[in-house]
């Protein structure tokens, strides 16, 4: 095998690190969001073809002398591991691993968590809502919306828990619905006047079909009984409650079917 002399290699080497942050940049376009794994290799094969372009045109074209392959052979090992590692580096930071996904509810009676229907009737309100298990694993939160009597919701919430999902960025729900917009609330240690404060944010269903909705926490906002409290700040290391809400203005029979709740990526702790 024949290769060029070595100022010529120095020469095509320099436009193949010259052309690194271009490769860079086409990785984080069309590789950003897959496994890091991804940016180290696409980068190593780039690198590679360069190499072999630069040694065929300089081989067919320029035609200089050459010499033998062992003066070469340590100059291309340190480029390829140069490559490797600088690629590994600004992947790893531009993508932390992820921590594992928490389920909080998988409705299929086995999660032991106690489900309890509210409706505005604690306020005078005529709202009616009810909640039926499938044999399919699901559960059917149903019922008619009343705007009488200065009411207009109904919602069904866990009893007590103790989750700590700060290293997670938000809710992961499966739900098939009415095409009416609900609400996910979660409830902390927070308190407004001594009193419960609710954090919630809303998720739009589509009539008849199955859909996997991402609520993230910086969506949520505070309030309570109505009032609105934005400067109150959600504490995901302290969720004592998970409710769904139904609340549009909409005086209207309604129906959401939910399969899960779960907790989406991460960074890791």
């Amino acid at each position: 095998m024949r290769y060029t002399r070595y100022p010529v290699v120095k020469i095509f080497l320099a436009c193949v690190f010259g052309m690194l942050p271009l490769a860079w940049f086409a990785d984080w376009m069309f590789f950003g969001g897959l496994r890091p794994v991804v940016g180290p290799w696409i980068l190593l094969v780039l690198t590679f073809g360069l190499l072999l372009f630069s040694a065929a045109f300089l081989g067919a074209v320029v035609r200089l002398p050459v010499v033998d392959a062992a003066s070469l052979h340590p100059t291309l090992v340190a480029a390829c591991g140069l490559v490797l590692c600088f690629s590994s580096v600004v992947q790893g930071a531009d993508e932390p691993p992820l921590s594992p996904t928490h389920s909080i509810a998988e409705f299929a009676g086995k999660d032991g968590i106690d489900w309890q229907v509210v409706n505005d009737g604690v306020m005078g309100g005529l709202s009616k809502g009810k909640l039926t298990q499938s044999d399919a694993g699901t559960m059917r939160f149903s019922g008619m919306l009343s705007l009488e009597n200065n009411g207009g919701f109904s919602t069904f919430r866990s009893g007590d828990l103790k989750l700590d999902l700060s290293s997670h960025l938000g809710l992961l729900l499966r739900v098939k619905g009415d095409g009416r917009t609900y609400q996910v609330r979660l409830a902390t240690d927070a308190l407004f006047r001594g009193m419960e404060v609710s954090f919630a944010a809303e998720f739009v269903t589509i009539k008849g079909e199955w859909v996997e909705v991402k609520v993230p926490f910086a969506g949520f906002k505070g309030s309570f009984r109505g009032l609105a409290l934005p400067k109150e700040p959600l504490d995901t290391s302290k969720v004592r409650r998970v409710s769904i809400l139904i609340g549009d203005k909409k005086q209207a029979p309604f129906a959401v079917e939910l399969d899960f709740i779960r907790t989406y990526g991460a960074n890791a702790p």
